[in-house]
């Protein structure tokens, strides 16, 4: 067992821009991002387009990203329209200014074009101290700025934050959660499949349930050195932390890699023989890829 009174208890918010692409081209129309189907395409001329991003109406019809553009229901409710990433970049950066007058530069971790962490520890007291109140004020200041909704995790660590986010706020009324190291045996061991968690792909989970692992309350009650023995020294260790809800990392300690990539793949239904549609594929890869490196400043990430 671990003394909470000497884990990290800092107030880290993890913020979440729902369906980001998706609302944001509602947004540019004048509509309802929380009420409309409307799905972001790479292209709507070609049928084997995926889908960049649905509303959380459509998703409700089993539209995600994994989804093709001819497998989309022929209803005429649902909209389709490409990506207009320039105008969703722009969107994003309006937003990581907001975050700027909540936090220093080095307490702001931006996760991805729609996700960040805000440590709050330094500057809380000049909004009121409270963490709920804050992420109310946030979440207004971005609505009534671009029309984009917001969920919020707050936890003492980016892991707690990170899972509030994830298992609780998008899934509430009022998309906020906050998890302290109280609520590790109310709610983060008894979350299933593993694979909810952050930091537990398939992969992970399959070995977890090849050891008779099937909750974080299962982990917990596991040796450490069992794990040890099964996923290396570092996972080993961090699955055994993180069953606990502790995570000693911190956003103004970055790891600033000497290079960084972004890599996207597919996993197709059937092996693909045809240079036509083969080509189509590697477009669709290109196009999603371009799309990710936009948010990056480095010069590097653009010379694809």
């Amino acid at each position: 067992m671990f003394d909470y009174s000497k884990c990290m208890n800092r107030m880290i918010f993890c913020i979440d821009l729902c369906s980001f692409f998706a609302s944001c081209a509602c947004v540019m129309r004048g509509l309802d991002p929380l009420k409309v189907k409307l799905a972001v395409v790479g292209d709507v001329n070609r049928n084997g387009s995926i889908v960049l991003a649905a509303t959380p109406e459509l998703k409700k019809l089993g539209i995600s990203t994994a989804t093709r553009l001819y497998e989309v229901p022929k209803d005429p409710n649902i909209i389709i329209v490409n990506a207009t990433m320039r105008r969703f970049v722009e969107i994003s950066n309006q937003i990581t200014e907001i975050y700027t007058k909540y936090v220093a530069l080095e307490d702001l971790h931006v996760y991805s074009i729609d996700e960040c962490f805000l440590d709050m520890q330094q500057t809380a007291h000049l909004f009121g101290r409270d963490p709920i109140v804050i992420a109310k004020r946030i979440q207004k200041e971005i609505y009534d700025t671009t029309g984009i909704t917001a969920s919020i995790g707050i936890g003492p660590n980016l892991f707690l934050a990170k899972v509030a986010l994830d298992v609780e706020s998008k899934h509430s009324n009022s998309r906020i959660a906050m998890w302290s190291y109280e609520d590790v045996s109310k709610k983060l061991w008894n979350i299933k499949p593993l694979q909810k968690v952050w930091g537990i792909g398939t992969a992970t989970q399959e070995a977890l349930h090849s050891m008779g692992l099937f909750s974080l309350k299962d982990v917990a009650r596991t040796p450490k050195e069992h794990l040890i023995k099964r996923f290396g020294k570092v996972k080993g260790e961090e699955l055994y932390r993180f069953s606990y809800g502790i995570d000693e990392s911190r956003i103004a300690n970055k790891y600033i890699p000497k290079s960084t990539s972004i890599t996207k793949g597919q996993i197709l239904l059937e092996d693909c023989f045809s240079p036509k549609k083969l080509k189509m594929l590697l477009l669709e890869q290109i196009e999603e890829t371009c799309f990710r490196l936009q948010p990056f400043p480095n010069e590097k990430a653009h010379r694809l």
